[in-house]
């Protein structure tokens, strides 16, 4: 190997460098090692030159840059680090690796390439640069973790960054922002004067925010603006000036700060308008303070308070007991707290009930055997329990007893062997009077009532009104012969008339009597025998009514008809039979009746007429017109669609039904919806329905008329017969009353019989004999003219499967 020979001064500079110096020949030969290299690498300059210069480097640059050097020299391929320098990897001669940056430089010197390395150490720069990029790595953690908005501006304004926070704040994305002046985010009025702000600042070093922090407007992406606190520091670097800014978003702050202001203004509205009583009073209870509220409710003036004891405003019934108690609340050494309730008494003596709470202030240097109290008003309070109490046991309307209020009364007698009568009054038109004039007269007539019956009651006599229109009285008795002068004289004075909207009234009542003990010791059911006794008489229209047993049997068989007829119909416990009906000279079947039949498995069998009865008086008619017509024609179709042609079935309507407009529409759909023929039902309606007159009953017969539906009168001569009502009706038969026809064989009614017939004829309408029991019956009625007839004589009513068994056997 050729030597390498350096100047005086190259030699001086290569040994005074700080950088590594390596010399290469053209065969990567180390020729010349610099005492620095050395010191970089931990060889002697000894142990390197001569020797390849891979030993300097890791692999793959080790087995890699031979070839690189030859591909250089001898294919002229170019260098990728001469003459440019490049950051690589060295080694050591402890074998560790580092970094440094490379600088390669070529020379010919006689003829022959050299190579010049230039060696820097990087490993304290790319430890420095590390700890840099952490320290900033750190620093963007903390910007974008911050929940404010962290904005920088250089010193025109413009914007360097824009944390995560910014964004979230104002709308923006950061590269929406960064590059773009901060008046961007400004309201209008402050984005025209940021610029001049920042050139005041940078002339005169006076800034009024910088370092200061205050409270402005922004404004969001959307235009809307929003209160915000802006801090802002300033940062010399070789930039220039930085300005950075901490936005804290107000919004919520000063809605709470709202919020609180409106709390507290609420808290004042509060303290100055309630209705609680506060005050001191000194050491001889004088007043020392008092509130708005104390001297209001109290009507007195509050300047003319202070000064006076507090004893002057409160009852004087109740003085010396408060006296005594604030006494002893001085007395007790530690502060304390009593409790009461005291009548104050306001500027004109009106009495307000307040509960008090007066407590001590012992142990306070500037309250020294002072007391003081806070008061509430429970006047009202008070008011409204003293008349809840009131109305457990009295009528609100006329204040009179209620009946809970009676019975206690009742307990409470002295005289257990006294005699009594309990008299339950109805006055049964009110109703009426309500529906007329409205419930507030109504309610006048009651109250005026109420007086009536109280200026007639003698001493001990007690009158309760139970509700509605009803009122009870007990009325002790020193002789039973002196209840019904009084009861006659109460019903006279009760019943004179009353002049109600202008209108002259005369009202009419019941009553019921029951007597005690003669009836009952009990009185809850001396006053349900009272009042059994009253529906009997007006039942039977009468004014008064005494207790009797049988009165109360008759009521309980009739609710219990009731209750159970209800349970049949619901429960299809009710049972239809057809009673034949027959052409008298042929003996001929032409039709059938449709009777119901009840028996109830408690009551038994139930007499139709009697649960008839009850139906029309408790609105059950309608819906037991309903159920017959409905269990008639579904069974007539199970006949027709069987092949069978029975003969067409009369069904009796009651009286209100007849007048119900909706009858026909009901009978019209049931027929439509079986696919039977009108002239498959007859309806029979008593004298007293076709005596009504009503448009809807005439509109009600013509329509069935026109639908082929025939009607009957039932029980013909029972009623108000006439033939000018009989003239103008559009019916087809009349059937004469059984009473009738079985007196015909003691020769009885024959000449109203014989009447009833020329009737018809003359009005050419047929006759229906009910009741034949006898062959002489229906021998005289044929040749009287009658035409038709049932009874016993022919069939008794049959069960419907018979019917069937007998249609099947016709043929």
């Amino acid at each position: 190997m050729e030597t390498f020979q350096l100047s005086q001064l190259q030699d001086a500079i290569v040994h005074s460098a700080v950088d590594a110096i390596i010399v290469i020949d053209q065969q990567g030969l180390i020729c010349f090692f610099s005492p620095s290299a050395e010191k970089l690498f931990g060889y002697s300059a000894a142990e390197c030159v001569g020797q390849n210069v891979r030993l300097l480097m890791p692999e793959p640059f080790h087995g890699e840059h031979d070839s690189y050097l030859k591909n250089y020299i001898k294919d002229k391929k170019p260098a990728k680090i001469i003459g440019i320098g490049r950051d690589v990897q060295g080694k050591r001669k402890d074998g560790s690796i580092f970094p440094m940056h490379l600088s390669v430089g070529e020379s010919k010197t006689n003829g022959k390439r050299y190579f010049v390395g230039i060696c820097h150490d990087l490993t304290a720069y790319q430890a420095s640069v590390k700890a840099h990029l952490k320290v900033l790595s750190v620093q963007d953690a903390l910007l974008e973790a911050a929940v404010d908005g962290i904005i920088s501006i250089d010193e025109f304004g413009i914007v360097q960054s824009f944390n995560r926070g910014a964004e979230q704040l104002f709308g923006y994305k950061k590269q929406e922002v960064i590059g773009q002046n901060v008046s961007m985010l400004m309201t209008q009025q402050h984005a025209g004067q940021h610029d001049s702000f920042i050139d005041n600042y940078k002339v005169s070093g006076k800034a009024k925010i910088i370092g200061i922090g205050r409270d402005v407007q922004a404004q969001h992406k959307d235009g809307s603006v929003f209160p915000m606190h802006l801090s802002v520091g300033e940062s010399i670097t070789e930039q220039g000036r930085i300005f950075v800014g901490v936005c804290h978003d107000l919004s919520e702050f000063k809605a709470v700060l709202q919020r609180l202001i409106s709390a507290e203004q609420r808290y004042r509205d509060i303290v100055q308008n309630q209705k609680e009583f506060i005050c001191r009073l000194s050491k001889n209870s004088r007043l020392t303070f008092v509130n708005n509220a104390f001297s209001r409710q109290l009507n007195q003036q509050l300047y003319q308070m202070l000064g006076i004891s507090i004893f002057e405003f409160i009852h004087a019934d109740e003085r010396h007991s408060v006296e005594a108690l604030l006494t002893q609340l001085r007395q007790g050494g530690e502060a304390q707290t009593i409790s009461l309730s005291v009548r104050m008494l306001g500027a004109d003596n009106a009495i307000h009930w307040v509960d008090w709470t007066f407590s001590s202030l012992a142990g306070k240097a500037d309250s020294t055997d002072e007391i003081q109290g806070v008061g509430i008003d429970i006047t009202e309070q008070v008011k409204a329990k003293n008349h809840a109490k009131f109305l457990t046991s009295f009528d609100s309307l006329t204040g009179l007893l209620n009946k809970e209020g009676l019975m206690e009364q009742f307990g409470r007698r002295s005289d257990a062997d006294a005699v009594y009568a309990v008299l339950f009054i109805d006055c049964h038109r009110f109703r009426l009077i309500n529906e007329k004039y409205g419930y507030e007269f109504g309610d006048l007539m009651l109250i005026e009532a109420a007086h009536r019956l109280q200026s007639l009651l003698p001493g001990g006599a007690l009158v309760c009104r139970p509700g509605a229109d009803d009122f009870i009285v007990l009325l002790p008795l020193a002789e039973r012969s002196e209840l019904l002068p009084f009861v006659y004289q109460l019903i006279e004075q009760c019943t004179e008339p009353y002049w109600l909207a202008q209108e002259k009234i005369a009202p009419s009542i019941c009553i019921g009597i029951s007597m005690f003990p003669d009836d009952s010791s009990q009185f809850t059911e001396l006053i349900q025998q009272a009042e059994s006794a009253m529906f009997d008489a007006k039942h039977q229209g009468l004014p008064l009514r005494l207790y009797h047993e049988d009165i109360h049997s008759a009521l309980t068989r009739r609710l219990e008809l009731e209750q159970g007829l209800r349970r049949a119909l619901e429960h299809n416990l009710l049972t239809v039979v057809l009673q034949p009906k027959y052409r008298l000279l042929t003996e001929q079947l032409i039709g059938y009746e449709a009777l119901v039949r009840w028996h109830d498995a408690a009551l038994g069998t139930v007499a139709p007429d009697v649960f008839v009865a009850v139906a029309e008086a408790v609105n059950l008619g309608k819906k037991l017109d309903c159920w017959v017509i409905n269990a008639v024609l579904q069974q007539l179709s199970e006949w027709q669609q069987a092949g069978l042609t029975p003969q067409a079935v009369a069904v009796n309507i009651t009286s209100k039904h007849f007048s119900d407009p909706a009858l026909y529409q009901f009978i019209m759909d049931k027929l439509q919806q079986l696919q039977l023929a009108p002239d498959c039902l007859q309806l029979e309606i008593t004298e007293g329905v076709a005596m009504d007159k009503s448009p809807t009953t005439l509109a009600n017969l013509n329509a069935f008329r026109r639908a082929g539906i025939k009607i009957a009168i039932d029980d013909f001569g029972t009623g108000y017969s006439s033939l000018s009502y009989l003239t103008s009706l559009p019916i087809d038969f009349i059937k004469i009353d059984k009473t009738f026809v079985q007196a015909l064989d003691n020769g009885h009614n024959l000449s109203l019989v014989k009447a009833m017939l020329a009737m018809a004829s003359a009005i050419e309408v047929e006759v229906i004999a009910e009741g034949i029991e006898t062959p002489s019956q229906q021998q005289l009625l044929a040749t009287l003219g009658c035409q038709f007839g049932q009874g016993y004589l022919y069939a008794k009513p049959t069960a419907l499967a018979d019917i069937e068994q007998q249609l099947i056997a016709a043929g």
